[in-house]
């Protein structure tokens, strides 16, 4: 009878319960039992992981062109197992990062990675057709879904040239294999400097311009919109995702106390101000800076070299760490996810 319980018990918790889990414990959770570990390498039990495990673990960092390291929101249940990405061929700057994968591009000739860095499976992307450069404005979309096992993400590039102020899409398709560029071509901005650093959310990818304002694709269609960018926005401030909406956060620091001015809708209207005081961290920011982050209620924030999470409900702010670099750092959220790069959850014909 007691066998019956233990056994019901464990059906429980491997069909309701361990898909809820980060990668990192489902990786220890392996070695409990021959069943465990055949059911966790299951390819449709990683797309359950991947659909539904979707909050942010960590944040890779990097400054200049020093090895990446990884920044654990609780080291016991998230992390990666090689943070300097040295599994991968080649030294690489990361990019840009979605729903569990990574894409990094090599020092030397530009080449992009896509990585999962719990897993350690990367794939080599083909050369792209346009010049992308080593400070290209890329971003990684990849939206898994319940109902969709064979989910491909994409690598979108917004490829400018300086003498032509017009901007070229070129997207790559874990689909094709195969990058392509595609018809739609934006001839509206009056810059052609794009923020490196773009967003992707809900099939739609954004980017910050020089010129102020926002430029966004449609990965459906592949249209492009331009929407307003607030008037004081800057290197500063991010674009992000609150409650299912755009949203863009601006600090703004004087003296020793940071102002958050949280921008929504589609015409980046105010929706609402958090005041923030060095006393929280017991020592002046130097800088403050918004970092992208895709928890609704969480906003992270680099105040001079500490990194800080502010919880907007409780209006508590937390610090993550001590960061060595400055206010050139890179940051890119990660959640800690079993999808794969090689497997039809992320399709792949090579």
């Amino acid at each position: 009878m007691n066998m019956k319980k233990e056994a019901s018990l464990e059906d429980i918790l491997r069909e309701h319960a361990l898909h809820f889990l980060p990668a990192k414990s489902l990786c220890r959770f392996r070695t409990v039992s021959k069943g465990w570990d055949l059911w966790i390498s299951n390819p449709f039990f990683a797309h359950r992981q991947t659909t539904y495990f979707k909050n942010i673990t960590g944040l890779f960092c990097q400054v200049a062109s020093l090895n990446p390291s990884f920044i654990s929101f609780n080291k016991d249940a998230y992390g990666v197992p090689d943070p300097s990405l040295k599994f991968l061929p080649e030294p690489v700057n990361i990019r840009t990062s979605c729903n569990g994968l990574l894409c990094c591009q090599s020092f030397v000739d530009n080449v992009y990675y896509i990585c999962n860095p719990v897993t350690k499976e990367w794939k080599m992307l083909p050369k792209p057709s346009l010049y992308h450069g080593a400070e290209a404005a890329i971003v990684l979309a990849f939206e898994p879904h319940p109902l969709k096992f064979n989910e491909s993400y994409e690598l979108v590039c917004a490829v400018t040239f300086p003498d032509h102020p017009v901007v070229y899409f070129e997207i790559y398709s874990s689909r094709s294999t195969s990058w392509r560029v595609s018809d739609t071509i934006c001839c509206e901005l009056d810059s052609w400097e794009l923020h490196n650093g773009g967003y992707y959310m809900k099939g739609v990818v954004y980017w910050e311009s020089s010129s102020g304002v926002i430029l966004a694709f449609d990965l459906n269609d592949e249209q492009y919109g331009i929407l307003p960018l607030p008037l004081t926005g800057g290197q500063f401030g991010a674009l992000t995702m609150m409650h299912g909406e755009l949203c863009y956060i601006l600090p703004h620091l004087q003296d020793d106390d940071c102002t958050i001015y949280i921008h929504g809708n589609m015409d980046m209207s105010l929706k609402s101000v958090i005041n923030l005081t060095c006393d929280n961290v017991g020592s002046k920011f130097g800088f403050c800076r918004a970092l992208t982050c895709i928890n609704d209620d969480i906003l992270i924030l680099a105040l001079g070299r500490k990194v800080i999470a502010y919880h907007v409900r409780e209006q508590k702010m937390e610090l993550i760490c001590t960061s060595d670099g400055g206010a050139c750092t890179r940051y890119l959220p990660y959640v800690n996810s079993l999808v794969s790069v090689r497997h039809p959850l992320v399709r792949d014909r090579a």
